[in-house]
């Protein structure tokens, strides 16, 4: 009864009903010829209602087209996988730029590799010049490489197939490591670090947490336009009792106003930079966030300023 009411509408299951009522009426006064013509026009009523009710779809062409049961399913499932594209979309984009990031970073390899054969007299000492272009095609060749890298990771992180490999880690090796590469990148910048003795590891990416300092310190470097130093202090807890381990960076400020408000933009907005450092501060932001830490900055005395980082000292 109830896939039958379903099918023929409210319309039609009250048109049906008034005319039923009528034709009983009509059959207990013994009037046949008119309780049949009441019947006949019942069920011709309910057979036109029941018809002009079935669901309309609207078709390519904008106009409107009676779709079976059958062939409505087959449209609901184009619509689902057509919404489902841009999802697709996303993935297949991480999966190509991981392709393409993989053959671009085999031969970049290789060419930082010969080039500290060389830099390293393999083939014989090379003069002042000789040396010099070695140096300039290697610190392309990074640069590049480095950028491939940043591409490569945010489009992972936008289509959410970035994996973290975390292990443990103690903290003067990532102060270590990030030192070394900070200075290659700000060869006229001093860039010194101190680590507390007895300090934990922390659970983390090992090589893009170091990226993610790299990048922060060369942003200090490149805003205050003065030498730097990256400070471990000793683990402290958070209010919900979580341990972490702060790393400070920290610079002296010209004008500290100006460039506080500088650093702080680029902090915040690090996409609004025209270069690729801002690509890579957005990463080291998401990356620190993931790995259950966070970023800020910090005004302090005598015209300093302070980016502060922390990472938890537990797996969890």
């Amino acid at each position: 009864m109830t896939r039958v009411l379903r099918r023929l509408g409210w319309r039609s299951f009250i048109t049906s009903s008034y005319f039923a009522c009528v034709w009983v009426v009509l059959a207990d006064q013994h009037r046949a010829p008119g309780a049949l013509v009441v019947l006949a026009i019942g069920l011709v009523s309910a057979a036109f209602f029941g018809r002009s009710s079935e669901p309309e779809y609207e078709g390519h062409d904008g106009k409107a087209s009676d779709l079976g049961p059958q062939t409505a399913q087959p449209a609901r499932d184009a619509i689902d996988a057509h919404s489902a594209e841009p999802e697709q979309a996303e993935h297949q984009r991480a999966r190509f730029l991981g392709a393409l990031g993989h053959e671009l970073r085999n031969p970049l390899n290789s060419v930082t590799g010969f080039s500290d054969m060389l830099l390293g007299g393999v083939d014989g000492e090379l003069n002042a010049e000789q040396e010099r272009s070695v140096r300039t095609i290697r610190a392309a060749a990074e640069r590049l490489l480095r950028l491939v890298s940043t591409v490569v990771d945010q489009a992972r992180l936008e289509a959410g197939t970035l994996r973290l490999q975390q292990q443990w880690v103690a903290p003067h090796e990532l102060v270590g490591e990030a030192i070394e590469f900070a200075r290659s990148r700000a060869e006229d910048t001093s860039v010194i670090g101190g680590v507390s003795d007895g300090l934990p590891p922390v659970f983390v990416d090992r090589h893009r947490t170091v990226q993610a300092l790299v990048s922060l310190t060369v942003l200090v470097i490149r805003s205050s336009e003065t030498d730097i130093a990256i400070r471990v202090a000793p683990p402290r807890r958070d209010q919900a009792g979580k341990g972490f381990v702060q790393f400070d960076l920290m610079a002296s400020l010209k004008d500290s106003t100006a460039d506080t408000l500088a650093v702080v933009e680029k902090l915040e907005q690090p996409l609004s930079r025209s270069d690729a450092l801002g690509l890579e501060v957005a990463i080291a932001r998401n990356v620190i966030e993931t790995q259950g830490g966070r970023i800020w900055t910090e005004a302090g005395t005598a015209g300093s300023l302070r980016v502060c980082m922390t990472l938890p000292t537990s797996a969890s």
